[in-house]
């Protein structure tokens, strides 16, 4: 299963073009288990974690990159993903057995 979930930021400052922002499995699962109520609230939670991380450098990356997206997402954009499919993801949790 490899899909995206592709979104419009908010304008680029003095451009005024919009910039497309895509999502891949792997970020959708990571927005998933970090999820609060709030795209702030998952940033900061993001924040945090990201140090802890550092030593896993694929791990680190993938937070990194998902975290930037996030920051550039609008909060109704944040709303509108569908997370609920990558919440207890089985074939994600395999590798830990």
């Amino acid at each position: 299963r490899k899909s995206k979930s592709t979104c419009r930021t908010q304008e680029e400052r003095g451009t005024g073009t919009m910039k497309k922002i895509s999502f891949d499995e792997e970020e959708l699962y990571v927005i998933a288990v970090f999820e609060p109520a709030t795209r702030a609230g998952t940033i900061a939670l993001m924040e945090e974690v990201l140090p802890e991380v550092k030593e896993d450098q694929d791990m680190y990356n993938l937070l990194f990159s998902t975290l930037e997206k996030l920051k550039l997402v609008t909060d109704e954009v944040f709303e509108s993903l569908d997370l609920d499919s990558y919440r207890g993801d089985p074939e994600l949790e395999e590798d830990d057995e």
